[in-house]
């Protein structure tokens, strides 16, 4: 986790407990996210008019790229489909595969430099990445992955070719809320695949049926694959809509009088989450369903922080009250609603609508409206 000191930590909480965070933000307000992709449509004129951030991959059957305007936050998507035999135990299902990559941003986590750059602590390092990106995908794959698209619809043949979709997460940089981050990509790297109109055809060999290598009905049978060329029919994974998005909960401790006072904040910048003594990831679909929830362990507060805050007999420890995770939960629940609403707008506005000037503008519209309003 990053380093921070007790005086960076105390102006970070009580900014937060006073509900203006050190970029302008409110405890319960996301960032500007900012989508690139772009669908490969016959009829779509506006894709020429996007701009040149725009992640639409050669050789993938689509992809998304999240990033904030001036923040340490970009994450590519790609998905890639094919037609492969399904799994034996689920012969009435398609397959969808998630691996993460983030050997561009350095792990994500830095081990300490305190331990020197040589050849051990380089070794460590990467087993830390191998295992940092590790907990992403097994993330992904118990949250997001079970509720992503509609398996059942992506049969062509029951028993004998289902789609396969290969999603890849390239993390390039991270400012706080991977998983959060890792989820919007994968998302909006699913609405924007497109697959092409496959159907199977059973035909009777009759050549086969005078063979001596016949089968114990008396005749064989070929299965014949004829997909649509026409790339204005191709169409978005079934269910694809449906994805649900992670929003994670780090809560922040601070002491007030004799006891501590609990309190939460989304989307956590890197410095945010080196202050919460716990963090929830809550999954929620767009209709408001809650798919799963996960804890992680809090940000790392060690003892000079837990000195600085502590009263007489009091701490701050990497723990939550019980009855304070359906509080979580529901206000999980009821903000994500807002940034669906976010990814939609920027999803529009990437297919040509806006432009890089206003793109560029960063938190500067929050910090106008937050001191406007002090």
């Amino acid at each position: 986790m990053m380093a921070i000191s007790p005086t960076e930590a105390h102006y970070i909480i009580e900014s937060s407990l006073h509900d203006f965070r050190i970029d302008g933000r409110t405890r319960l307000e996301h960032r500007p996210y900012s989508i690139s992709s772009k669908k490969s449509t016959g009829n779509n004129t506006k894709s020429s008019q996007t701009s040149s951030s725009s992640s639409s991959l050669v050789l993938s059957n689509g992809s998304a790229r999240i990033h904030l305007p001036g923040s340490a936050t970009d994450i590519l998507c790609s998905v890639k489909a094919d037609l492969v035999r399904p799994s034996p135990n689920k012969p009435n299902e398609g397959v969808l595969e998630v691996s993460v990559d983030s050997s561009l941003a350095g792990g994500l986590d830095m081990i300490s430099s305190s331990s020197g750059f040589g050849r051990n602590n380089a070794s460590a390092q990467k087993r830390q990445m191998r295992e940092r990106e590790s907990q992403l995908t097994s993330f992904l794959q118990r949250l997001v992955v079970p509720h992503a698209v509609d398996y059942r619809q992506l049969v062509i043949s029951p028993g004998k070719y289902v789609w396969r979709l290969s999603v890849d997460i390239v993390i390039f940089r991270c400012d706080g809320c991977v998983f959060d981050a890792c989820a919007m990509a994968m998302r909006e790297g699913l609405r924007s695949t497109l697959l092409p109109r496959v159907s199977a055809v059973v035909r009777s060999d009759d050549k086969s049926e005078r063979n001596n290598n016949f089968t114990s009905q008396g005749g064989s049978s070929n299965n014949d694959l004829i997909v649509e060329g026409d790339i204005r029919k191709a169409l978005p994974p079934p269910g694809a809509e449906d994805c649900p998005l992670v929003v994670t909960v780090s809560v922040l401790s601070a002491p007030q009088g004799e006891r501590i006072r609990h309190f939460c904040v989304v989307d956590a910048r890197t410095e945010e989450e080196a202050c919460a003594s716990s963090r929830v990831c809550v999954s929620v679909d767009p209709k408001g369903m809650v798919c799963g929830v996960h804890t992680l362990g809090g940000g790392g507060i060690d003892e000079a922080m837990n000195d600085e805050f502590a009263v007489e007999g009091l701490g701050i420890s990497s723990s939550m009250p019980m009855n304070m995770l359906n509080d979580i939960v529901g206000t999980a629940a009821s903000v994500v609603k807002n940034l669906y609403g976010l990814l939609d707008t920027e999803k529009m506005a990437s297919d040509g609508k806006m432009s890089s000037e206003d793109d560029a503008s960063g938190y500067s519209y929050l910090l106008k409206n937050q001191l406007t309003i002090q």
